[in-house]
Parts: structure tokens; sequence; C-alpha cells
């Protein structure tokens, strides 16, 4: 097994655009070992992680695994990892969740590392840094547009009626009853999905590291953060993905709309943007 740290320090810049022989091995047994990192992040997401572990991107890892085998002349490898990156290709045109697509695009990005093409690997890997930044702001949107107490069509509107009736015939009383309510279920599904997003963030983390080990400028890569508040009665009720662009700008996304928020020593500008996070 390997974590995602021992995937970051497994990378290595390559020389002339191609990476040292010595590097090669290392790299594919730490990303084959990062396995089970990735079924995990996928499980706490709540997606279905059979496609990592069947079919053309399970066909791709067995080449991988078959290009370690130490007889392997240098030919037979890279047939071998070209057939790794046509299988990752495949699997990728099947996906249409963001999460699995961006670990099918982290692999690719590697197959193309491995056969030295640097720049294609970095096309690749910015591709799974961006997919799964999206991914992280699908779950927030989700989660910040979750109207329903139930979940249910016929049982949330009666519910509505049944608060309002209730909270008008006694006045404040009702409306502290059912404000309770509402920040219990807000706190639920908020909480649900932080959880969610600290497992992606550190995956985006790791590939925002992968990034920079292979020469990208700190300036072109994103870094990501997230932050949270409760209310007065301690309930989670906000959660924030931020988008650090420099010392002195960053975009803040909260589920609903994106703000660009500038500072300098004495003042500071916050507007509505459509920029993407």
């Amino acid at each position: 097994m390997a974590s995602w740290d021992d995937l970051v320090v497994a990378v290595t810049r390559p020389a002339g655009g191609r990476l040292d022989e010595s590097a090669v091995a290392p790299l594919v047994e730490t990303l084959l070992g990062t396995q089970e990192e990735q079924l995990t992040l996928l499980r706490r997401l709540h997606r279905d992680a059979r496609q990592l572990q069947e079919g053309p991107f399970h066909a791709g890892r067995i080449h991988l695994e078959a290009a370690l085998k130490p007889h392997r002349t240098r030919d037979e490898r890279l047939e071998l990892l070209k057939a790794a990156r046509a299988s990752f290709t495949d699997a990728l045109g099947m996906e249409r969740d963001k999460a699995r697509t961006s670990l099918i695009a982290l692999h690719l990005g590697f197959c193309w590392l491995l056969l030295g093409a640097e720049r294609d690997a970095r096309e690749w890997l910015q591709m799974a840094h961006r997919t799964a930044v999206e991914a992280m702001k699908d779950i927030l949107s989700e989660a910040a547009t979750d109207k329903g107490l139930t979940r249910n069509r016929y049982l949330d509107p009666a519910l509505g009626f049944f608060m309002f009736f209730t909270s008008a015939a006694t006045l404040g009383a009702g409306y502290l009853f059912w404000d309770r309510v509402i920040s219990k279920h807000t706190d639920k599904v908020l909480r649900r999905a932080l959880t969610q997003l600290e497992s992606l963030a550190d995956y985006v983390d790791t590939v925002g590291e992968i990034r920079l080990r292979l020469g990208e400028v700190p300036a072109a890569v994103p870094r990501y953060e997230l932050s949270h508040g409760v209310d007065e009665g301690r309930y989670l009720s906000r959660v924030t993905i931020r988008k650090l662009i420099s010392d002195k700008e960053a975009m803040y996304f909260n589920g609903r709309e994106t703000r660009k928020v500038t500072w300098n020593d004495t003042e500071r500008s916050e507007v509505l943007t459509r920029e993407l996070l």
C-alpha cells in the first residue's frame, strides 16, 4: 500500500523530457500501491468503485504491473506502457462521474510521463486537478440547495404547511422551534458534504503537488482550502471552498455563488463573478 504523500515523493522532474530509468519502477509501484487510497476516496464519496476494479481501467493496471517485470526489455516495457495508456483512454471514454474521471486522468498523466511526453503528462494532470475541483463544487452545490427535510415529494410540502401553521399559531415559540429543526437538518446535510469534501481536498492537494514537482510554476497551480461556520446554536450553517489566487486575491464558492475578493493594507473589495473556481 502507498499513500497520496508517497505518490508525491515518487514523482521526479524528467531530465530532457524523459524520466531517469531508475525512477520508472518506483513511480509505477507507488501509483499501483495507491489503489486502496483511490477506492477509499470513492467509498467516502458514495461512488461506485467497481469501475476501477474491472474493465479497461483494471486492464491498464495489469499492463503497468507487467511492465515492472525485471526481465522486460526496454522496448517491451514501452509497449506495455502504451497498452496501459490505451486502456485508461478507453476507461475515460466510458466514464461520467467526475471523481472517477479525475483518477483516470491521473493515471493517463503518469503513462504519458513514463513514455517521455512531459507536456502531455502536464495536460492530463491539469485535467485531473480541475475535474476533482469540479466534483467538490458539485457536492457543495447539492448540499447548499438541499431544501427537503425528508426528501419526499409529498411529505415535504405537507411538513412545510404544518411548520407554517404551528409557527403562526404559537407565534415566537413556533418560529424558534422550527428554526431549530431546520438548523439541525442543515447541519446534518452540510456535515455529510464536509466529510466528502475533506477527502477530496486531500486528493486535490496531492495532484497540485505533483504538478509542482513536474515543474509547473506555482502561480499556475491553484491552491484550495475548505472553511466552515456555525450558527448561534452551534449547528453547521456554512461550508466554503476557497481558491487562493495570490497573497492578495482569492475566490470563494459557497454552493450557490462565487465571489472574488481582493485586498491590500487599507481596503478590501468583493464582487460576484462567473469565473471558474
